[in-house]
């Protein structure tokens, strides 16, 4: 992976954890008082949340969190090894 693909990586890894905030916040504001509003203006164009739309809010922060453990595991595995990356046992007899 070059350093160009790696910084976009990290930059849609800062735009999907701002968005899950926004959402949570968004959710949280429903629970509590019955109403809430949330729009996102990210890559893929923008969508807005209302207080209708609470099992939106919860798959669309699934569907973010999925996406950030997908690139913060391609970053690992691009990334250096680590030496506890694979650890052989060798058992004497």
């Amino acid at each position: 992976m070059t350093t160009e693909q790696k910084r976009k990586v990290l930059k849609r890894i800062v735009e999907i954890e701002s968005d899950i905030e926004v959402l949570k916040k968004a959710r949280t504001e429903l629970a509590a008082n019955g109403y809430a509003s949330a729009t996102l203006a990210s890559g893929g164009g923008s969508r807005s949340y209302t207080r209708l739309d609470i099992s939106k809010l919860t798959e669309a922060i699934s569907a973010l969190t999925s996406e950030l453990k997908k690139l913060k595991n391609l970053l690992k595995t691009v990334g250096e090894q680590s030496l506890w990356n694979n650890v052989l046992v060798v058992y004497d007899l």
